[in-house]
């Protein structure tokens, strides 16, 4: 099962026609896709299952908006604090289809992945024919052991793809609300990406249940499984 969303966090209308361009092909390639939306938006995405529920509702994110501190310095103008609670959200997105559906194997992928990726029918065979896996599989730039900055990404793993088996998904949640709950409420400490999140949970709780594979920002996210 592959999960994704779209939210209107910057308040632009307009973009919601380029992410269902960049979707189209993933959408219309049969592979079984749960994604969340805003209720007002889920007639905009035919062909597979849309699930209308408002942001604010889910846990993770209301952890992460509830933070009043200060940003991370070194980050990019869309890295708003809005856009950091989202990513923070995507295990929860996951959590939340693994009650809608009976999979035995989650895939999370950012909406907009196509746009990185040049040989399309390749990458999208590639996810069709995904086997099922043991671990949480994540790719990523970083070997282990490089040192977590509140204010730099961590790039130890690329947050636009992720394959989680079921029988992990309660615990990495619990992980993940538990450190994003401390970074957002323990001063020195601040919201930051979802990737350093992670590699907190894989350093401090999650290592042996971690399998990290080497990938460049493009299709290689999913062709170098």
């Amino acid at each position: 099962m592959l999960v994704t969303c779209y939210y209107d966090i910057y308040n632009h209308p307009e973009n919601i026609t380029k992410y269902i361009e960049l979707f189209e092909k993933i959408g219309n390639s049969g592979i079984p896709i749960i994604l969340f939306t805003d209720p007002s938006l889920v007639s905009k995405f035919p062909s597979i299952t849309v699930i209308g529920i408002p942001l604010e509702t889910f846990e993770l994110y209301s952890i992460a908006m509830k933070y009043n501190g200060d940003l991370p310095l070194h980050r990019r103008p869309k890295d708003t604090k809005e856009f950091l609670s989202l990513m923070n959200t995507k295990i929860e997105f996951i959590k939340k289809a693994a009650e809608l559906s009976n999979d035995d194997t989650f895939m999370w992928m950012d909406i907009g992945i196509l746009k990185i990726v040049k040989n399309k029918d390749r990458f999208i065979n590639k996810l069709k024919n995904i086997k099922k896996c043991k671990n949480i599989t994540i790719p990523g730039y970083w070997g282990f052991g490089r040192p977590v900055s509140n204010d730099i990404k961590n790039m130890r793993f690329c947050g636009r793809f992720f394959i989680i088996p079921r029988n992990h998904i309660n615990a990495f949640y619990n992980h993940s609300r538990h450190v994003l709950n401390d970074f957002c409420n323990t001063p020195h400490y601040k919201l930051t990406w979802e990737t350093n999140i992670w590699y907190i949970i894989e350093y401090c709780a999650a290592k042996d249940i971690i399998d990290w594979y080497f990938t460049e920002n493009d299709e290689s996210i999913v062709l170098n499984l």
